[in-house]
């Protein structure tokens, strides 16, 4: 049988090949030229339409109201978590009550009480037996920042700006639209002045709610305690002082850097002071006063020649 020899596969010649290559070669060199042209060629340009002019950015220009700032900026007056905003609220309430005892000459006794109104919710009342309050000043003390008697002053006290309880009520309408509510009696046979207000954030001012914006006058006497149980007002019967009651979102507990730490504190570094104490559990606490005499009252320093 005779065998037939297989094929092999075709070979390319040199010339073939050849020409392959130098085909290959220039399409790469167009291609690499083409590349090199885009390279080259300018980048498309872009939008010079301005996005504003110095006229619409004047008009955006306006005043930022202090309690505007403030409301936006809770945690530089420590409000900046509920646990502290809780500690906060009370310890400027309870400055303004020694403050304003010891500057009026009186032993000071201080009511301080906690209610639980919901989940990390709660309502701060602290009241005092100081000189009270004319009621004119009321609105402006309780519901505009930096309003107050000691900034200008150059003598020491507890509070001085007059930020504090101002701020404290602000945050207290923040956080549950509650009103800061206020009762202030400047003696026995005098009515009690009550006041629902909120702080107008733009315009820093106070926004009056009851009484057709001008508060409510409480008559000394039995008519007076029939208005107060009526619509549930909260007052301690007492010849002169002033009430202050703010709801708000906090959060209470016990031990360092806690309420119940703070007040106890107080009662021993003012040993003159009577402190009553009623915790969110209905837990009472007295501290009855030590001494019976006031402290030196500060003297105010002379301005530098």
């Amino acid at each position: 049988m005779k065998r037939t020899p297989a094929k092999s596969p075709p070979v390319r010649t040199a010339a073939k090949k050849s020409k392959e290559d130098d085909h290959v070669a220039v399409v790469d060199e167009a291609e690499t030229n083409g590349e090199a042209h885009a390279a080259d060629a300018p980048a498309p340009r872009a939008s010079t339409k301005r996005r504003a002019t110095a006229e619409t950015m004047a008009a955006g220009q306006r005043d930022i109201s202090v309690s505007e700032f403030f409301a936006k900026n809770r945690h530089l007056l420590g409000f900046d978590n509920p646990r502290k905003a809780l500690l906060t609220t009370v310890k400027e309430a309870v400055d303004n009550s020694l403050d304003a005892c010891e500057e009026a000459g009186i032993l000071p006794e201080v009511w301080v009480h906690i209610e639980t109104t919901g989940e990390n919710r709660y309502k701060v009342g602290i009241q005092d037996n100081g000189p009270g309050i004319v009621k004119a000043q009321i609105p402006n003390i309780f519901g505009k920042l930096l309003y107050g008697s000691k900034f200008h002053r150059l003598r020491m006290s507890r509070g001085q700006q007059g930020i504090g309880i101002s701020a404290a009520g602000m945050y207290g309408v923040l956080t549950t639209g509650k009103p800061v509510k206020i009762v202030s009696r400047i003696g026995a046979k005098k009515p009690a002045h009550y006041f629902e207000l909120q702080i107008d954030t733009k315009r820093n001012k106070p926004e009056i709610l009851n009484g057709k914006g001008d508060g409510v006058d409480i008559d000394a006497g039995e008519a007076g305690a029939k208005f107060i149980e009526k619509h549930g007002v909260e007052w301690i019967d007492v010849a002169h002082g002033t009430r202050v009651t703010i709801e708000l979102e906090a959060k209470y507990q016990r031990g360092r850097g806690s309420v119940d730490e703070y007040l106890e504190q107080t009662a021993i570094a003012n040993p003159h002071v009577t402190l009553h104490y009623q915790d969110p559990d209905g837990k009472v606490y007295d501290y009855p006063r030590a001494a019976e005499q006031l402290p030196p009252e500060p003297k105010e320093i002379l301005p530098h020649p």
